[in-house]
Formats: structure tokens, C-alpha cells, sequence
């Protein structure tokens, strides 16, 4: 089985499960959810509580803020958005003042009922929406538009299962473009929550067992079959959404996200296998990697994985 991934950006959100030919998968005991459940795994209903707080989050534009929370510490985030020193330590302040707080919510999601779900969902969204208010007035606007800029190339531009109208906001829409693209959003909403609901109910029922290792082969097998199509029907929705949103762009625009991918920092994890095929269809030879980059077919660097554990996130494979 391949390992859940588990970022900031991918998972943290939503858990996505994917499974490779070695039968193997790992879960990281890192994280948010490492943080609050102290390694152990959570309790029933925390991770679809925290997944659909997380996807409504992203949806608001609040992925910035998590990819500064995650990134604050890794040098060449810190050089690529230009953070000053002031700026960087009350990033990571904001973040000791999160953890010091995350107990509470331990404590509320192991007495947690269906009925209560609501409740410490709400009381979860608020403090999201509070942490993206403080980062935004904690950071120069200039440093908010190259966070935008960054978490574009990150999630891999249009083509990403995660794109959403605020991502967008890099190319510069008009409010007619706005309007628009919600629209599409709006329309495609309900096929992708319902296929972040399966996510996360896969993702429930590995973790609260404790890791794949106490399913039955049975169970891991069932698991990886119904991951993998749930994984094809994520990248079909999503390049169908993409299709949609670049009907409405300018080709001034369109040059501008392949720009954008082109010129993806080398330091940040390869793109999902589908998402490097679809592109490699829309430009011949996929995105331009700088000199010492991840490339098609090669391995990253040693350095680079050593740089990426447990930092900024990682790519799907």
C-alpha cells in the first residue's frame, strides 16, 4: 500500500490515501494532528471533523495561512516570500500559542458525539478564521502575494484537486472573471465534498484502527482497491474543473500559469504523477525545472529530502 499523505496542504485538509506495488503504507505521526493527539491515534470522528474544517478553510483562502505556519522554519520558503525576522517569529509565536491550545480540543474530541460534531466544527472554523486574520496582519502585503504566488506553483496551479477561486487570485482575475469562476466552483462543489467525504472516511477508518497494520489483509487490500479509484475520480474531477476555469481565462492568463509552473521553485516536492501527465499534454515537455530541480524520472536530491521531512509539503508519490 502507498502512505497517506500527510502535509499541510494535502492532508491536513483532506487525507488522501493512495497504495504503491510494495504493499506497504506509513502513517506520519507528525503534524496538526501529531501535535493535539500527542502520536496517539484520534479518537472517532476527529479526522472528518478536522477534514471538513480544513476543506472548508482551503475554500475561504486560509491555505496561505497554513503553508506559513508549516513553511516558517524552512530557509528557502523564508527567502522565496522575503520574511523578515519579525515577521518569521510571529508566525512561529502564533503557532506555540495554537499548540498550547490544541489540548482542549483533544479533550473535546474524545467526549465527542454525532451530536456534538457541529459544535466543535464551528468552534474549529472560528479559530481558522482568527489564525488567517492574525497572519494577514502579521505579514506585508507584498510577503501575503508571494505566499499566493508559492502555494499556486505549489498545488500545482489549475490542474490540482485543490485549486480554488482564492488560489486563483495570482492571474489577476477581473470581477467579471470572479463571478465567473464561482459559478464553476459552485457547480462542481458538491461532487468534490462528496469525494473528500470518502477521503476522509477511508482515512477514519486506518487511523482510529491504530495504523493498516491491525486491518486484516482483507481490509488492506479492500482499502487500496477503493483508494485508487477514488484517487482516478479525484484527478478526473479536477481536470474537468480545470477545463471549465481556463474557458474564462485570457491567453495572457493561460501564459501566466504556465509561467508559473515553469518557473516552480527547486526546492518544493515533485507534482502527483497525473497532474505532471496533464501537463506534459498541455505543453510537450511538462513544466521547466531550474538547474538543480526535480526532473521527470529522477529521484530528489538526497539534500532535498532531508530538507522536506516533516516541512513544507510533499508531492503524492
Amino acid at each position: 500500500m502507498r502512505k497517506i499523505l500527510c502535509s499541510i496542504l494535502f492532508v491536513t485538509l483532506i487525507v488522501l490515501l493512495s497504495y504503491p506495488a510494495s504493499g506497504q503504507m506509513r502513517i506520519g505521526r507528525g503534524g496538526p494532528m501529531g501535535d493535539i493527539f500527542q502520536g496517539q491515534p484520534p479518537p472517532p470522528g476527529a479526522v472528518t471533523v478536522m477534514g471538513r474544517s480544513f476543506f472548508g478553510a482551503i475554500e475561504n483562502g486560509l491555505e496561505g495561512s497554513l503553508a506559513l505556519l508549516i513553511g516558517v522554519d524552512d530557509q528557502n520558503v523564508r527567502q522565496e516570500l522575503g520574511l523578515t525576522d519579525t515577521e518569521a517569529n510571529s508566525i512561529r509565536l502564533l503557532r506555540t500559542q495554537m499548540l498550547v491550545h490544541a489540548p482542549q480540543y483533544a479533550t473535546r474530541f474524545k467526549s465527542m458525539s454525532e451530536e456534538t460534531q457541529g459544535n466543535v466544527q464551528a468552534d474549529l472554523n472560528r479559530d481558522l478564521g482568527r489564525v488567517a486574520e492574525h497572519l494577514n496582519n502579521a505579514v506585508a502585503p507584498e510577503r501575503r502575494e508571494n505566499v499566493q504566488r508559492l502555494v499556486f506553483q505549489t498545488l500545482g496551479g489549475l490542474d490540482s484537486p485543490l485549486v480554488n477561486l482564492n488560489s486563483m487570485e495570482v492571474l489577476n482575475l477581473s470581477e467579471t472573471q470572479r463571478g465567473q469562476m464561482k459559478t464553476v466552483f459552485d457547480e462542481m462543489r458538491e461532487e468534490r465534498v462528496a469525494q473528500m467525504e470518502k477521503m476522509l472516511g477511508m482515512a477514519e477508518k486506518v487511523i482510529t484502527a491504530g495504523g493498516p497494520q491491525n486491518l486484516s489483509p482483507e481490509e488492506q487490500e479492500q482499502l487500496g482497491n477503493q483508494a485508487r479509484e477514488l484517487e482516478a475520480q479525484s484527478f478526473a474531477t479536477a481536470r474537468r474543473l480545470a477545463a471549465r476555469l481556463r474557458q474564462h481565462l485570457t491567453p495572457e492568463q493561460l501564459e501566466r500559469e504556465r509561467q508559473l509552473i515553469a518557473s516552480r521553485p527547486g526546492f518544493l516536492p515533485p507534482l502527483p504523477r497525473q497532474m505532471r501527465e496533464r501537463q506534459q499534454e498541455n505543453t510537450g515537455d511538462g513544466y521547466t525545472p531550474g538547474a538543480d530541480s526535480w526532473r521527470p524520472g529522477q529521484d530528489l536530491p538526497v539534500q532535498i529530502q532531508e530538507q522536506r521531512r516533516g516541512r513544507f509539503p510533499r508531492g503524492a508519490e
